[in-house]
């Protein structure tokens, strides 16, 4: 089994309170963002809804296309993120955690979707933001909800169409 980084085990205490405390609100996601070394990991979470328009398995054809979709630009971070282009990020694994998407029967409540992106940088002094184009793909998704961790300490904010880059 592959061990988390340390800042990130230290930061999972607070996405997961951050997690705890926001309603399942439609239109904003969280997005938390860990540096570690040469190390970038984004862990996104937005409602199903705000993706496909639907909080529940596929029911037919035209919404298993609309999912199928979906999961492409989820499988495809460059759609998404683009991290300080000094680093040199680039992408070096990723899990998509949808179990509605996917067809999970049985599910209760608001159903959310969870990626975590990992990115390994060549220049990791000079990561110094990120950019997010979510809501570009995902125009349901009008923001997110920050939160960061790093080398130099901690920091929440919050970007949109207007406001794409997290800097810290």
């Amino acid at each position: 089994m592959k061990k988390l980084p340390l800042i990130l085990v230290a930061l999972l205490p607070a996405l997961a309170l951050a997690h705890k405390d926001h309603a399942h609100s439609h239109g904003v996601g969280q997005l938390g963002i860990v540096v570690e070394g040469d190390q970038l990991t984004l862990l996104l979470e937005v409602p199903q809804h705000d993706l496909v328009g639907f909080e529940r398995a596929p029911r037919n054809a035209r919404e298993q296309l609309t999912v199928q979709a979906a999961l492409e630009k989820l499988k495809t971070p460059a759609k998404l993120f683009t991290p300080t282009a000094a680093a040199q990020c680039v992408p070096s694994e990723q899990k998509i955690d949808a179990p509605l998407l996917e067809g999970a029967k049985g599910h209760h409540g608001h159903g959310d979707v969870e990626v975590r992106y990992v990115y390994r940088c060549a220049q990791p002094a000079a990561l110094a933001d990120l950019k997010a184009t979510v809501s570009a793909e995902f125009p349901r998704v009008r923001s997110l909800n920050v939160s960061f961790a790093g080398p130099k300490g901690q920091k929440g904010g919050k970007l949109d169409a207007k406001n794409p880059v997290f800097a810290w």
